[in-house]
């Protein structure tokens, strides 16, 4: 009944489910949708959810329309209400009086599309509104197919891996399995085209830019995720500037034109949100500040979980926890779907950016990894381990006591 989508901040899930709901809705299939927007106050949160939803069935299903007026005169307050009583009165309820009154034929499935889903401020009503939709749907007379998509965040893996949504939910990760650099690459060469064809400057831009070389560079700097890829064509095509100098500014070729002039600002404001919604900043920048300055200098570098434990003096499991709520821009190669906790997931950096952005101060800010305080920090550790060993090598000589 629900097919989870989910993938790294920027791997493309937005693109994919405006796509789907593109050939459902030609198809006759699309009932509903709703996007989950975390900067748009009316997307942000799920007070108009159900209200969307049932209006966008009425519209789809002119039989419904009666219904769902019906129910929403009846009682005037119903939108204050729970999200299961409005799921009950506003959508199910004109959908079962639609069918049993033989006024729905051949529509099969019926589509939802929820997108975003993590973009919700509230994490539990995130958790609540899969419960809600599976509780309303799985006895229902005919097929409904709800399709959500998110960021794999800690408490939406944990709702998913539930017993209750379980039997009624399909997986589809966009992950290593999916290669998305070919991709990628064309829709940077044809977005370039298009800059060259359409662009108000066009005529200033050389014949030959930009060069496939240049093409491979920013494929391989987008890590297989399509948001560095669609921040660089907005901000190369911006109509009121050159684009092949905009193109050397992304490549470093070239100083940004004053403080307005954000070539990542996009990117910049996706990494803010997910690094501000971890509970514990400062562990988490310890242990961004081992993978991105420490390893540079180490011939074998720390990352796996419990290494990375042992090497900031840690519980074992503590570093599982710091990066549980950083899911979108970290990996962890544990499989989450089965359970696996042992601690020795390899931790890997889902973005090149995010050094990048972390190692900038004008762009990271409260986030910014000084290389000079994290080599500090590296050589009090090492320090520390040492005299916790010395002590340990001291203990061991001692006799034993009877």
């Amino acid at each position: 009944m629900i097919l989870w989508l989910y993938g790294a901040a920027g791997a493309g899930k937005s693109a994919i489910a405006h796509t789907l709901a593109e050939i459902c809705e030609n198809c006759g299939w699309l009932v509903a949708s709703f996007f989950f927007w975390k900067t748009a106050s009316a997307r942000n949160n799920a007070e108009r959810f159900v209200a969307t939803i049932a209006h966008q069935i009425a519209l789809a299903i002119p039989a419904a329309r009666e219904f769902v007026g019906a129910a929403v005169d009846h009682n005037p307050f119903i939108f204050k209400q729970s999200v299961d009583v409005q799921l009950a009165k506003l959508v199910i309820e004109p959908l079962r009086q639609v069918y049993s009154e033989g006024l729905l034929f051949d529509i099969s499935p019926l589509v939802i599309i929820v997108d975003g889903l993590d973009e919700c401020q509230d994490t539990n009503i995130q958790s609540s509104l899969i419960k809600s939709l599976i509780a309303a749907f799985r006895d229902f007379p005919f097929r409904m197919r709800i399709l959500i998509a998110s960021r794999p965040e800690v408490n939406l893996q944990t709702t998913f891996n539930s017993s209750f949504v379980q039997p009624h939910l399909s997986r589809l990760g966009l992950s290593g399995e999916y290669s998305p650099e070919k991709d990628i690459y064309f829709f940077l060469k044809d977005s370039f085209e298009k800059i060259k064809r359409e662009h108000p400057l066009a005529s200033y831009i050389p014949s030959s830019w930009p060069p496939a070389d240049i093409l491979r560079e920013l494929t391989l700097k987008s890590s297989g995720q399509f948001i560095f890829a669609s921040t660089t064509v907005k901000y190369v095509g911006d109509p009121h500037q050159l684009p092949h100098r905009r193109l050397d500014v992304i490549r470093r070729l070239q100083p940004p034109k004053g403080e307005r002039d954000m070539p990542y600002a996009e990117l910049d404001s996706l990494y803010h949100h997910v690094l501000a919604n971890s509970d514990d900043i400062e562990a988490a920048k310890q242990v961004l500040g081992v993978l991105i300055v420490v390893n540079s200098i180490l011939d074998h570098p720390i990352d796996f979980m419990n290494h990375m434990d042992k090497w900031l003096c840690w519980q074992p499991g503590e570093t599982k926890v710091c990066l549980s709520q950083l899911a979108s821009i970290i990996e962890c190669d544990e499989d989450f779907e089965n359970g696996a906790d042992d601690g020795t997931g390899r931790i890997s950096i889902l973005h090149a950016s995010l050094s990048d952005f972390l190692l900038d101060p004008s762009r990271s800010r409260q986030f910014y990894l000084c290389r000079g305080s994290i080599l500090s920090e590296c050589a009090a550790l090492g320090l520390r381990r040492l005299h916790h060993q010395e002590l340990d090598s001291f203990g061991a000589s001692l006799p034993s006591l009877k």
